[in-house]
């Protein structure tokens, strides 16, 4: 076989046979070459011996792999095989762990999670808050990551810096989405110990009890007026229904029952509500007016894409407790106390139960509850007892109630 002092140069200039292949060995190296095929292809090689019989190990492609990284791979393959190793065993085992590596990085296997888990057998809104955090801004610099490679620490980061951000609520919540694919990646094998095992919520649970005031609604439908986006009637529904945020922001058009008639329903279908019930919600007047004034944009109520439902709640929220803070300065009052949308929720069931005397059965049915004892235990499989018209007479109650509020 022909040989040359191989240089970077002078391997570039290497021309194909014209038939079958040609092999040059290096003069610096005499066991180390390069093999050229007349379809123009260079792979570098190694002959070496192992157990006594010569064995040739094919190293890689020029130029991906550089004369100066080959031959120090070959030097590499030489002193495996004087050891006594077969190093195509090894070459084989670490190309199929690097090709391992690539489907186990966290982009893969969130997407594969997603994909078999995810989609499959959870809530749409349940979708989008997993791809947040297992596709958005938080996780990114892991996408690449062999998941094996991500430890507690890198889950710290990132649950602290939601934290950081003002966003506590946000933080514990990354921390459950996350706790459950890291779980099932170990269910898979993929890894060994999930780096948020025995990994606590950066603050404790904390029961939340509060109930806006008449003061406090006055003042933020005050600040809903002033609201130009599509929120403003979001919002507006979200408290005259009681219904959950999930469910308002994700209201079409088709879940509308008798719209116009005298006593319109908005049908939740069960894949939308917390309990897997479908739910009807009687529609006060006002939430119908509100409705109506809405444009057609798609089968979405609420949505700017025609695509998705609407995002972005805690800008809205903040733009809100701004107008609101405002107003009371000029009235001389304090800031409002920290509150959620969900408050404006048991706000609703408080008043009805306290205030409006309606019987708490019925204020359980409004909200969709089970677990009241009407329809708990026994007693629910035998209490099917829909309570419509008195569910309407309840939501029309509170509507006026609402604007007795706002006029007082």
């Amino acid at each position: 076989m022909p040989s040359l002092s191989l240089t970077a140069a002078g391997v570039a200039r290497l021309k194909p046979p014209k038939a079958g292949q040609l092999e040059y060995y290096d003069r610096r190296l005499p066991s180390f070459g390069i093999r050229l095929s007349y379809q123009g292809s260079k792979s570098w090689f190694v002959m070496t011996r192992l157990d006594g019989k010569l064995i040739r190990v094919t190293l890689g492609k020029y130029p991906a792999l550089s004369l100066a990284n080959a031959r120090e791979e070959a030097r590499r393959v030489i002193c495996i095989s004087a050891a006594g190793k077969d190093p195509r065993r090894i070459r084989a085992e670490a190309k199929q762990k690097r090709q391992e590596g690539r489907r186990n990085t966290f982009q893969a296997c969130a997407d594969e999670f997603l994909e078999r888990h995810v989609e499959r057998r959870l809530r749409v809104s349940t979708h989008r808050e997993y791809h947040r955090i297992l596709k958005g801004h938080d996780t990114r610099i892991w996408r690449n990551r062999a998941i094996s490679e991500i430890s507690k620490r890198d889950v710290l980061d990132v649950i602290e810096g939601i934290e950081g951000r003002g966003s506590p609520g946000a933080s514990k919540r990354a921390l459950v989405y996350l706790r459950k694919f890291f779980n099932w990646c170990a269910e898979r094998d993929i890894i060994t110990t999930p780096p948020t095992d025995r990994l606590r919520p950066p603050h404790p649970e904390v029961k939340r009890d509060r109930v806006l005031t008449d003061v406090e609604l006055r003042y933020l439908l005050r600040a809903l007026d002033y609201e130009q986006s599509l929120f403003g009637p979001l919002i507006r529904l979200l408290l005259l229904t009681g219904q959950r945020r999930a469910e308002v922001a994700g209201m079409s058009w088709s879940e509308l029952r008798d719209f116009g008639s005298n006593h319109p329903l908005w049908e939740i279908p069960g894949h939308r509500t917390k309990n897997k019930r479908v739910h009807l919600v009687p529609l006060s007047p006002v939430a119908c007016r509100l409705l109506s004034a809405l444009p057609h944009v798609s089968d979405l109520i609420f949505t700017t894409t025609g695509d998705t439902p609407m995002s972005g709640f805690g800008k809205v929220k903040a733009r809100l407790e701004t107008r609101i803070d405002a107003f009371r300065d000029v009235d001389g009052l304090q800031p409002m106390a920290p509150w959620t949308l969900h408050d404006l929720r048991r706000t609703m069931v408080t008043v009805m139960n306290e205030k409006l005397g309606i019987s708490p059965h019925i204020v359980e049915a409004v909200v969709n509850h089970v677990s009241g004892l009407a329809k708990a235990g026994v007693a629910g499989v035998y209490n099917r007892a829909l309570y419509l018209e008195h569910r309407r007479q309840a939501l029309n109650s509170w509507q006026d109630w609402l604007s007795r509020v706002t006029h007082a």
